[in-house]
């Protein structure tokens, strides 16, 4: 009976943590709207050029409700799944392999650290030009986006194991393929969720700015529609929506890495 009352007090203690840190970082947004919502109800602020948070929110649920939030929002999650799980495969592995075989990083690395000091969005138009105003440019550059944090954040955690683990590995007469997935690949999986969650915010800012650019569904062009019609409610409702659905982006990753990687103290 102690251990389980023991258990619940931890639980408490937790519930209470998270909930005093979520209600000290709502405390700044939820008085900042309150004063726009003031400033608004006396006039002080331009309506047209800057509707109130209450005009605002009655767009939100007039869109939520009509479906296009919901349409726009789930097309752009999904280009965002497809990119980002090909850049993991692609980056994981190639950050694995130059984690191992360090002589090849003087041929590569200076040409990926040409390539890393291009924003995504100036490819934009090239990927445009040579895959169309289809998917296939989004998804490439959704890639693109998120490739490097990804694939410097495998390289850094293969290479910053710890030498004592592969010393085990050599005592135990591990296989490559065994030391890889048995001590390498556990060691350096903190480094490599951060590379995603880097890579993920990454590929979410520069998916919206192709979709504001060139394209007919998801959530940049819900944004770029209400500019088009003169309704920055929408427009401010589009914001909103990907600021938010970043911050849960990121919290469900970093939930994942808390189930998958218990040992995690990155």
């Amino acid at each position: 009976m102690k251990d389980g009352n023991d258990k619940r007090s931890i639980f408490g203690e937790q519930y209470q943590k998270s909930f005093l840190r979520f209600a000290q970082g709502i405390m700044i947004p939820v008085l900042f709207i309150l004063m726009w919502q003031y400033l608004s109800s006396i006039g002080f602020l331009n309506n047209y050029l800057l509707p109130s948070p209450s005009k605002i929110f009655r767009t939100f649920i007039e869109l939520l409700t009509g479906g296009s939030v919901i349409k726009h929002l789930l097309i752009s999650l999904i280009r965002l799944g497809i990119g980002l799980s090909i850049t993991i495969c692609m980056a994981i592995p190639l950050g694995v392999s130059l984690g191992f075989f360090f002589p090849i990083q003087k041929f590569i690395t200076p040409t990926l650290t040409f390539l890393q000091q291009i924003p995504a969005i100036a490819w934009i138009p090239i990927f445009i030009l040579w895959l169309g105003i289809g998917e296939s440019s989004k998804i490439a550059l959704i890639v693109y986006a998120s490739f490097f944090p990804v694939f410097l954040n495998t390289l850094h955690g293969i290479q910053a194991v710890d030498p004592k683990l592969k010393e085990v590995s050599y005592a135990y007469r591990l296989s490559m393929i065994a030391s890889i997935y048995k001590v390498y690949l556990p060691s350096a999986a903190p480094f490599i969720f951060v590379g995603i969650r880097l890579g993920l915010s990454n590929c979410w800012k520069a998916l919206v700015a192709a979709e504001i650019i060139a394209s007919s569904q998801g959530i940049g062009y819900l944004l770029m529609e209400g500019r088009d019609l003169a309704q920055p409610e929408q427009i401010f409702v589009s914001i909103f929506v990907i600021g938010i659905a970043g911050i849960i982006l990121d919290l469900g990753l970093r939930y994942l890495e808390k189930f998958l990687l218990p040992w995690s103290e990155i």
